[in-house]
This record gives structure tokens, C-alpha cells and sequence, in this order.
């Protein structure tokens, strides 16, 4: 069961996704469930819509903004309850062949995901003449699973699955029919291996699924400038350009039966490589240089009408990685028998062969940002509404269009509370179309000095999943932001 245990919770509970976490680092817009394209300003608007370092700041009188070590993480199972997480994976205990086929069917057409996302410096220069530049090193860690049964079958059950093995060969040189009844007198007499008389493939056992992730760093530029202005409206633009540095990717999936897979592999990951039978990398402190390099941009457009109503579009992520150290990709062997092991993620493990290939090139993960937002009494209150939209179905991007309302209301100079609602991303299945989770974040701002001078920000993605010990579909989540200065 270790074996399993190391493979759902690196892979399921451990390292891509929850909501593709599309607002990055950004613990206030995190609190407006990612609400952010007309929101964000300074070094903030880096990755969500660099158009907004052209608008006028509320603080008139501080031109600079700084940040450190602001980080935001996220981990959802969709369709799966605290406690079953805790007693099929997290138990420490041999799950009995009844639990492991239950087991199969609850995390079977499900996804399970989580994201990593780190600001290490942040740094940004606005005036009103000027327009504003911005500079930022983040960290992103995305990963998600989507499985079909065929996988689960195979993860949980192993070579006790009826899916791909129809007999079993036990120690005293005997084959009988894999008979789950019978399984208690099978293992009183010792079961030596499974066997398929058809033979399977990995495509067989990945169809329907797909396991993806991309950990990387971006060293990023931005600037934005106000290019009209009149008594009704201004209209800003800006741009970013960014260095993608690779540390880890993995994509593999298959359709209708046939499977693809690449990945990048980086000693970091060790343990989920000897999960997926990966071949180690001998390549020594590999893991504090990139396995690959690339560039991209973002681009985007805000107008602000009457001083009040912001609407915004931007187009981000567009660009490539080329890795070109320690890449493989999967074989499609033909497999008819294996031995039995009764840590059954071994089975799945002994099924996966990868060989090593040549460099190979991936798109970042492109979205399309939609946003608008109102400020009402005397901008004590902002309100507002995003749609990302993802660009292609690369590792690291959001499964469906995320839709969001959020907003902030400044209940005293110094604090500010945010919150609103969202569906899609990640926690859309794109297995069973758009069944989704519902969030409700909630977040916090407080605020140092009259004009500014020192922020500290706390938000939860879904506050109902915290307080809701027995729901389905949790999702974990906390950002922090505590060294946020203005000068």
C-alpha cells in the first residue's frame, strides 16, 4: 500500500492544480475568488493584466511597492469526502480487496489537484507621467489528475483487477480464474503473479485519464501606461515579457486507447518518478538547474469609465518552454502477466515503461482574462466579475473557464475585507462535462499607515470546505501576504 499511498498523494493530493490558480502569488484577489483583471495594481498586475500599472494609484503619494515571499497554495479532490481521503489513503493501513474496489469506484471519474505559487521579490515604480514598471520572480507548481475507472482499477486493485486480469497463477504452480470470491483461499495458498490471456496496454489503463505537471520559474518585466484620457474615460495598455526557467514537467494521457506521455524529469520529483517507473536522473545538483528554457508575454488593455467602472482584457501566458535535460517519453508495450504484489500501486508502476528521447518544446499555458468592476461609495466598496478562459490544454492550464463575482469593502482605513463566489477551472471535470464545486473565499487586508505604508493579507479559497468537516469536493487552501510595503 506505500506505493499507492506515494503515488495519490504526490500525484492526486500532492503536486498539480486546484483552480489552475489563475490570479498566481495574489492573496487579495485569492480572497475575491480570483476575481482580479481590474483589480490588481504595482508589481500585482505582472500576470494578470499589466494594463493596470497605467492607472492613477489610490496611495498619490508613494511611487514604490515592494514585496516578498508572498505565496498562495491550493489542493481539491473533487467527489471525494475528508474522510475517505483519510481512510483509503492516508490510513497507513492494507486496505482489505472489498475496500480497495470501493475505493476504485469513489476516486474514478474524479480530479484531484493542487497548486504552488510563491512571489519570491516583487518590486514596481507608478506615477502618473511615468506610467509604471514592474519586476517579480515567481515560482509556479501546478498538478492535475483526472481519472477514469480503467486507472483506478488498476491503482487500487492492482493485480486482483478483474478489468485487465481474467486468471492468476498462485505459488504452487497452479492457474485458476481471478475470482474475487475465491480470493481469501487464493491468498491462504499464495498468488505468484496475474495474468491477461489478451494482453492490455498502458492506453488501455490511462484511457480517459490524464496526469499533468509543470513546475517552473518566471522572471518577469512589466509596463503599463495611460494613453487617453478625458472627462469620461482612460484607457490604459500594457505588456510583460517574462523568462521561464523549467524545472519539472509531465503530460501523460490517453485517448480512445492510445497513450502519450513526455516528461522532464528533475531529482526533485524522485519519488513520483519511482512511482511511474521513470528513469532516474544521474545528473548531479540537476535539481537547481532548469531542465528547460523558454520565453513569453502578456498583454492587455484596461478602461476606466467616470472613475468608477473599470473593464479589462488581457492575454497571458503566450509563449514555450523547450526542455532539452533528462526527457522521456512513454512506451506502449503489450502486457500480459505481472508479478503479483499486494502494494498494489506496484502493479500500476511495472506497467508504465518511458525511454529517453530527444528535446521536445510546450506551450505555457495561455489564458484570456475578461474583467470588470464598479467602486461605489467613494471607492469604500469595489465590486466585480472575471471569466479566464483557457487557450490550450497544456500541463498547468485550467481544465474549463473559470467564472467568478468577488469584491472588497473597506470597512476601516485599516483593514479591508474581501470575498465572492466561483465555479470552473480545475474543479470542472472534464470527464462528466461541467459538474462543479461552488467557492466561497474569504480574505482579509489590514492595513499600516494612513497612506498605505505596510500591508498584510490572509485568504482562504473556500471557506465552506473549512467548516464543512463531512462535504464532498474539498478544497484546502490558505495565502499569505505579511511584507508589502509602499514608499
Amino acid at each position: 500500500m506505500k506505493k499507492l499511498l506515494l503515488l495519490f498523494s504526490l500525484f492526486l493530493t500532492g503536486i498539480y492544480a486546484a483552480f489552475g490558480q489563475a490570479e498566481g502569488s495574489v492573496v487579495s484577489a485569492t480572497a475575491r475568488a480570483g476575481v482580479a483583471t481590474t483589480f490588481v495594481t504595482d508589481y500585482h498586475s505582472i500576470g494578470i493584466n499589466p494594463a493596470n500599472l497605467g492607472l492613477r494609484t489610490k496611495y498619490e503619494t508613494k511611487h514604490f511597492t515592494f514585496g516578498l515571499l508572498e505565496t498562495n497554495i491550493s489542493g481539491f479532490a473533487k467527489g471525494v469526502t475528508k474522510s475517505q481521503m483519510k481512510n483509503y489513503l492516508f490510513s497507513g493501513k492494507s486496505l482489505s480487496v472489498d475496500n480497495k474496489v470501493n475505493a476504485s469506484n469513489i476516486f474514478a471519474q474524479n480530479n484531484i489537484s493542487l497548486n504552488i505559487d510563491v512571489m519570491l521579490l516583487g518590486a514596481a515604480y507608478q506615477s502618473d507621467k511615468f506610467g509604471g514598471l514592474a519586476f517579480s520572480i515567481n515560482d509556479v507548481v501546478r498538478s492535475n489528475a483526472n481519472m477514469s475507472q480503467n486507472f483506478t482499477d488498476m491503482a487500487f486493485t492492482g493485480g486482483l483487477s478483474t478489468t485487465y486480469f481474467n486468471q492468476l497463477k498462485l505459488t504452487n504452480n497452479t492457474t485458476v480464474t481471478n475470482d474475487p470470491s475465491q480470493y481469501n483461499n487464493y491468498q491462504n495458498i499464495g498468488i505468484d503473479s496475474a495474468i491477461s490471456t489478451k494482453g492490455f496496454t498502458p492506453g488501455q489503463i490511462f484511457n480517459g485519464t490524464s496526469i499533468k505537471a509543470h513546475y517552473y520559474r518566471t522572471i518577469n518585466v512589466a509596463y503599463g501606461k495611460e494613453i487617453f484620457r478625458n472627462e469620461v474615460f482612460n484607457v490604459s495598455v500594457g505588456v510583460g515579457v517574462k523568462y521561464v526557467m523549467g524545472y519539472y514537467y509531465m503530460n501523460a494521457q490517453s485517448d480512445n486507447g492510445v497513450i502519450t506521455g513526455k516528461v522532464a524529469e528533475n531529482p526533485l520529483f524522485s519519488s513520483v518518478s519511482e512511482s511511474l517507473n521513470l528513469p532516474n536522473s544521474n545528473q548531479k545538483n540537476s535539481y537547481i538547474s532548469p531542465q528547460g528554457q523558454g520565453y513569453g508575454f502578456d498583454l492587455g488593455v484596461t478602461t476606466e469609465i467616470y472613475d468608477k467602472l473599470k473593464i479589462g482584457v488581457s492575454l497571458l501566458n503566450v509563449g514555450s518552454v523547450k526542455y532539452t535535460r533528462n526527457t522521456s517519453t512513454i512506451q506502449e508495450d503489450t502486457i500480459h502477466g505481472l508479478k503479483y504484489d499486494n502494494s498494489t500501486g506496484d502493479a500500476l508502476k511495472k506497467s508504465i515503461n518511458w525511454t529517453p528521447s530527444n528535446s521536445f518544446k510546450v506551450n505555457l499555458p495561455t489564458t484570456l482574462r475578461l474583467g470588470a468592476s464598479l467602486s461605489l461609495f467613494q471607492k469604500k466598496l469595489e465590486i466585480g466579475g472575471d471569466i479566464i478562459v483557457p487557450l490550450n490544454k497544456e500541463a498547468g492550464n485550467i481544465n474549463k473557464a473559470i467564472y467568478a463575482l468577488g469584491g472588497d469593502v473597506q470597512l476601516k482605513n485599516w483593514i479591508k475585507l474581501s470575498s465572492g463566489v466561483s465555479i470552473g477551472g480545475n474543479f470542472a471535470n472534464n470527464i462528466n462535462g461541467y459538474a462543479t464545486h461552488v467557492c466561497v473565499p474569504l480574505g482579509a487586508t489590514f492595513i499600516m499607515g494612513e497612506t498605505g505604508n505596510w500591508e498584510i493579507s490572509l485568504a482562504t479559497r473556500d471557506i465552506i470546505s473549512i467548516v464543512d468537516f463531512n462535504g464532498k469536493s474539498p478544497l484546502y487552501s490558505a495565502g499569505l501576504c505579511g511584507i508589502r510595503f509602499r514608499m
